[in-house]
């Protein structure tokens, strides 16, 4: 498809296509906006940054000043995937454990599902006493529960880059 045909598509269109193709390396996003005007004018807006998928985001060795940078956006555009990835770097790495469950909890709350199972998680976690007795079960749902079984199921590829995340960042942080 050329330019041309790209420029005429509608917005929305060009959103997801820019979506698409930054989910997995920050080259590519950078080259699809200096191909098309129209990318690069949607690469700008905040609502780009917002909605951006970045679970599968996969430069985290190669490019971690530029991946830095557009974390940071997304982040202060408010993307739940940003939120939910700044928290547990600070619950995890920076040992901030009651800002990264905030952070974590504020993710689930816009709707990131991973946060809010690992929110539940952590809440049964910390509501387990000195006798081992549970005092806050959370309110897992049959539709819940399958929701987070099909997410675990298909988004496996998201663990295998734990080790590479954490070498990365425990020594390069995101800072507000």
């Amino acid at each position: 498809m050329s330019n041309s045909k790209l420029a005429s598509l509608p917005p929305y269109m060009l959103h997801k296509i820019l979506s698409k193709v930054a989910t997995n390396h920050i080259w590519d996003f950078g080259s699809a906006r200096v191909a098309l005007p129209a990318f690069n004018q949607i690469g700008r807006e905040e609502y780009f940054y917002k909605s951006a998928d970045l679970i599968h985001f996969n430069d985290w060795i190669d490019e971690v000043n530029a991946v830095r940078t557009y974390m940071l956006k997304c982040y202060q555009a408010g993307n739940p995937q940003a939120i939910y990835m700044r928290g547990m770097y600070e619950f995890f790495v920076l040992h901030l454990l009651d800002q990264g469950r905030e952070k974590n909890c504020l993710a689930g709350e816009r709707g990131f599902l991973l946060a809010k199972y690992v929110d539940d998680m952590l809440n049964l976690e910390f509501s387990v006493d000195d006798r081992g007795l549970v005092h806050n079960f959370p309110t897992f749902t049959h539709e819940f529960a399958d929701q987070i079984n099909h997410m675990l199921a298909t988004e496996c590829a998201v663990w295998d880059f734990c080790n590479d995340i954490h070498l990365t960042v425990a020594h390069r942080p995101i800072k507000d």
